[in-house]
């Protein structure tokens, strides 16, 4: 078991996202979304890498059964809105193998596969062409972005209704203990608010305000 991610599954995708403004880091993926409301993930990234095809038509990649168990298919197609790297073949097979889920730098297609099994997908939207003969895998496990956010094999990525956030292996103990510190501070100002203080009083006590500026 991979304590670090399962001590990420306790706090949330914003949690984590004031963890970094804490530090100065950026790991939040802009334009990245859920397919619907109620997905969680979180797992470590396994990344692949596409380009446009050439001459020599490549293909979309066979990788699927590479991925570990828990493990987050992370897909950099250059954001392309026009050609689809995921469709229902990939999302059974995933879902069946227990990977975590999937998020796509570009658009996915067989949507409906995804909230029968309710897999998680995160993408930039759907779309129902094929990217074969369109792309080709350049590479896999090497750093890919999604968006402007890099993300190297083995960060971890946490999504939710909120979007996807990504930690960086070499921070990320840090961020956790950051991460932990909010969420425990923003629970306990909440159960004051609820007992009846002024909201403005509980965040005075609880240092709100400071929760999330960069540290000096």
């Amino acid at each position: 078991m991979d304590a670090t991610v399962e001590a990420f599954k306790q706090i949330s995708v914003a949690g984590v996202s004031d963890a970094l403004d804490r530090l100065g880091l950026h790991g939040t993926c802009l334009g990245i979304a859920p397919l619907t409301s109620g997905f969680r993930m979180v797992g470590r990234a396994f990344t692949i890498k596409y380009i446009p095809v050439g001459v020599d038509k490549g293909t979309v990649g066979d990788y699927i059964d590479d991925v570990p168990v828990g493990g987050v298919v992370v897909l950099d197609n250059g954001g392309r809105l026009d050609c689809t790297v995921w469709g229902d073949i990939l999302t059974s097979v995933a879902n069946k193998r227990g990977v975590g889920g999937t998020v796509i730098n570009g658009v996915c297609r067989d949507v409906a596969r995804s909230l029968e099994l309710h897999y998680p997908i995160f993408s930039r939207g759907k779309f129902m062409r094929t990217g074969k003969d369109r792309v080709q895998v350049d590479a896999m496990n090497v750093p890919v972005s999604l968006g402007d956010v890099q993300v190297k094999p083995g960060d971890i990525l946490l999504g939710s209704d909120d979007g996807v956030v990504v930690v960086p292996r070499e921070k990320e103990e840090e961020i956790l203990k950051v991460a932990q510190s909010i969420s425990q501070a923003e629970a306990s100002l909440l159960a004051e608010a609820m007992k009846g203080t002024r909201l403005d009083e509980a965040r005075k006590k609880f240092g709100y305000h400071q929760l999330q500026r960069r540290a000096n």
